[in-house]
């Protein structure tokens, strides 16, 4: 109805009246363009002329990340602050849409591609490892406490919402410098206190990225150990609520020895109580042990079954022996330790209480008369 209300209907009628060809050259005169320039030159042009050797972005590879000009793809959307800004433009944040199969190299490369056409006055280094993202409030007060992205994750990974990238050698990054005392060696004396201070503050953060972290499920292939220490390969899945042990290759029902038969099985995170690294080898193998409370898989009892059914005894804990290289036996054992701590299961510490008397116990008895 309203384009219909825009339309205006004209009635074509032919004229009786009959124009010579002198009243019809009046109504159209002929135009002398003779007087023009041929060779017109724009503006455009000119300056193009005038600066043949302009300077390349060094950054204008990282523009193919860059999710607005992406469909079909998934994208993940960050509010950055631009440290390198001046005070006024500082504390106001870019949005950035970047595909999320990009790596936080390319996020930063996206982010200095941006800031040299919003602001082509702000001063950048070629190079986009002068910078650095850090995790940042959304008044933009950056979080020293913990450790820049790593630049080879993906974006992904991140589900931060706020960022702030900051030159590496810039005040904003963190310092660890201090006053150094004017003797050769005071100074070698304060930095190695510096760098040690560093390196157990960097411990430490990836400490809490890796309690942060644990909950989150993950698979990892090695072998069980059974009775008579044959191999069988497995899946072992871990996460903040159960583990998981399914065989990698599908038993036969038929085999002879049935110690070579593996039957998946499922463990509640609170019937485990312990996993320790027990034992390494030469050949860069090493072998964990998972112990978990029995008495706890045949009943849906939460922490308090234990006490109500009394003192635990050794007897009620079984355990799993698991080999595989030493990096993965070491990262299963952390991440399954950093889960049991958030947890503190009432199971987990009787089992401690019945290992230390247990150790206390060995220990009097070779320290007693004889």
């Amino acid at each position: 109805m309203m384009k219909s209300a825009n339309v205006r209907h004209v009635k074509w009628e032919i004229t009786p009246v009959s124009l010579t060809d002198e009243e019809k050259a009046e109504l159209f005169p002929k135009k002398d363009i003779s007087h023009q320039k041929k060779n017109y030159v724009s503006e455009l042009s000119k300056l193009l002329k005038a600066c043949p050797y302009l300077p390349i972005n060094p950054f204008r590879e990282y523009s193919k990340y860059d999710g607005n000009a992406q469909l079909g793809e998934a994208t993940r959307k960050y509010s950055m602050f631009i440290t390198m800004l001046n005070l006024e433009r500082r504390n106001y944040p870019m949005q950035v849409s970047i595909i999320a199969t990009a790596k936080v190299h390319d996020l930063i490369g996206l982010v200095c591609w941006k800031c040299t056409i919003e602001y082509p006055d702000c001063t950048l280094k070629d190079s986009v490892d002068c910078y650095a993202l850090y995790i940042a409030e959304d008044d933009g007060e950056i979080d020293f406490d913990f450790p820049c992205l790593d630049s080879r994750e993906t974006v992904a990974k991140f589900g931060f919402g706020f960022l702030a990238i900051v030159e590496r050698d810039s005040k904003f990054a963190p310092s660890t410098s201090n006053h150094s005392p004017t003797s050769q060696e005071g100074n070698s004396v304060l930095s190695e206190n510096v760098n040690t201070k560093a390196q157990q503050q960097l411990e430490g953060e990836l400490n809490k990225l890796l309690a942060i972290e644990a909950p989150l499920y993950q698979l990892y292939h090695v072998n069980i150990l059974n009775k008579v220490r044959a191999k069988i390969e497995i899946h072992l899945g871990i996460s903040g609520q159960k583990i998981e042990l399914d065989p990698v290759v599908k038993q036969r029902s038929s085999s002879t020895f049935p110690w070579t038969k593996q039957k998946p099985a499922t463990y509640d995170m609170d019937c485990v109580v312990a996993c320790d690294l027990t034992e390494t080898k030469s050949n860069n193998r090493a072998v964990l042990r998972l112990v978990y409370d029995s008495t706890a898989l045949s009943s849906s009892i939460g922490d308090s079954a234990p006490s109500q059914q009394g003192t635990a005894v050794w007897s009620n804990f079984k355990h799993h022996d698991f080999e595989a290289e030493q990096k993965v036996a070491e990262d299963i054992v952390q991440k399954i330790n950093n889960i049991l701590e958030l947890r503190c299961s009432v199971r987990r510490q009787e089992y401690i209480s019945l290992r230390e008397r247990k150790s206390h116990r060995r220990r009097s008895f070779h320290l007693g008369p004889r």
